[in-house]
């Protein structure tokens, strides 16, 4: 169990394409265990948890966001050098979820990654997150937002 502090940037205009939930009191991320290389995609979503809580400890989350965590294609689409300050504004103005990794896809070197957040004690949405392989390290490219559905046990 992970603390989840982001819940997918969701990809609308100027805002960046990786959805952050925000950190909640008791707020945790769960996922079933991955092997290899799912595993190291399911690491780079949860690393976007860290940075949520540096960002609000230290306000360096937003620098790790965009020098680490999104493809390079992405820190140019959301202004280059002006990444860090809309990461910033997305991390600080995320909301509490809880979120679970429920399946990681790679084909060559994309990966995507079905997630399910839980919105309220009522409501889920599964959102569909797009990673690339820059080098050996898996970014966040994109994501889908899923409809909002009735909370499932």
């Amino acid at each position: 169990m992970i603390a989840p502090r982001l819940a997918l940037l969701t990809v609308s205009g100027a805002i960046l394409a990786i959805g952050v939930t925000g950190c909640a009191q008791q707020a945790t991320t769960e996922d079933k265990e991955f092997q290899g290389e799912a595993a190291r995609v399911a690491n780079t979503v949860r690393e976007l948890d860290d940075a949520y809580a540096d960002e609000q400890t230290d306000d360096t989350g937003a620098r790790t966001v965009c020098r680490t965590l999104l493809s390079k294609r992405l820190v140019q689409a959301y202004g280059g050098k002006d990444c860090e300050q809309t990461a910033a504004r997305a991390l600080k103005n995320s909301d509490p979820v809880q979120m679970d990794v429920r399946d990681v896809k790679i084909t060559g070197t994309t990966a995507t990654v079905q997630t399910r957040l839980k919105l309220s004690d009522d409501e889920q949405r599964v959102d569909t997150l797009k990673l690339v392989q820059e080098g050996r390290t898996w970014k966040f490219d994109g994501s889908t937002t899923g409809e909002k559905q009735p909370e499932k046990s």
